[in-house]
């Protein structure tokens, strides 16, 4: 199994840590090396959901199990390199940027054993003011909005805060099949996920495309007519899974549909949200979370007709 290159900055951190850290400290190393990354627009190797008193990378949490599973880690409560990796040089393998960065949080972070609760709260405020993560004060905003999201381009944690800064309180999965390969967005797993950050989850998987529908999809016109399908076809047929989430939009408020693809043009999900709201199922503003952390909200004042001109371009030739 190929070991994924931010997996091996995690290797490189215990080598020069002597081969040994303790968790909570290789934490806030990763913590600080995020934030030096992002000051110098640079890709982080983790980010960091951060909500009321908690924060966590659930990528960081996978990336430990999994080197450990692997027998590259010993078991916690210590990050240390086992015996298969001891006498290899992780540093080595690393870009040089990556090398000059971590010597950088290295001596940075010789403070925390003085002061390490001073320098977690350091931390957590440079994230929280970073695009790593947005701190959240929960029930700030109760207008109702329908959101939409796809995963795709997007890490767990990135996804999370995605959802957690716009107060979404129910995540309906619209996939047929929602199964992944990429950690993190898997039904089970993404549901105990969002479970521990505060959201609902829910699957709806006869609002989905069925997957014969979803091949050879190549051209703009292969697009159009799938989703004209959906939209006049399959939809009306699901008259009860519409107005059962017609109902959770009301109640919830603040409900995102999620699907794979991180354009809601090519996604179905954005025709299923202008369905809602064409066939007066809601009356809530439609915004489209998307994965490079900016929403899309002026749709949201977009006439019926002009969404559909936009979304379902197709539907007028039907």
């Amino acid at each position: 199994m190929t070991m994924l290159y931010r997996q091996r900055l995690l290797l490189a951190l215990a080598e020069l840590a002597g081969g040994e850290l303790d968790e909570e400290r290789a934490r806030l190393l990763v913590m600080l090396w995020s934030v030096h990354a992002q000051r110098e627009q640079r890709q982080a190797p983790y980010e960091f959901v951060v909500w009321g008193k908690h924060w966590r990378s659930f990528v960081l949490e996978h990336d430990l199990q999994a080197l450990r599973l692997r027998r590259y880690l010993t078991p916690p409560p210590g990050v240390a390199l086992a015996a298969v990796a001891a006498g290899t040089s992780f540093l080595s393998q690393l870009r040089p940027g990556d090398r000059r960065l971590l010597a950088q949080v290295w001596e940075e972070s010789q403070s925390f054993a003085a002061d390490r609760r001073g320098a977690l709260r350091l931390l957590r405020r440079e994230l929280a003011a970073s695009s790593l993560s947005k701190e959240v004060s929960r029930g700030a905003d109760d207008a109702v909005c329908l959101f939409t999201l796809g995963y795709e381009g997007l890490s767990l944690d990135a996804y999370l805060t995605l959802l957690l800064s716009h107060e979404v309180r129910l995540l309906v999965d619209v996939r047929r099949n929602p199964f992944s390969r990429k950690f993190g967005f898997a039904r089970t797993r993404l549901a105990q996920a969002l479970y521990e950050v505060g959201i609902a989850y829910l699957h709806v998987p006869a609002l989905g495309v069925p997957s014969e529908l979803r091949r050879e999809l190549e051209t703009e016109e292969a697009y159009r007519a799938l989703f004209a399908y959906y939209a006049t076809d399959l939809l009306p047929r699901e008259t009860e899974s519409i107005e059962r989430l017609a109902a959770l939009i009301a109640e919830q408020r603040r409900v995102a549909l999620t699907c794979f693809e991180a354009d809601p043009g090519h996604c179905h999900r954005a025709v299923l949200a202008a369905y809602l709201q064409q066939q007066g199922y809601i009356e809530a503003p439609i915004v489209h979370l998307t994965s490079n952390a900016v929403s899309h909200p002026a749709r949201q004042n977009l006439s019926s007709h002009d969404q559909r001109q936009q979304i379902l371009p197709a539907l007028d030739d039907c």
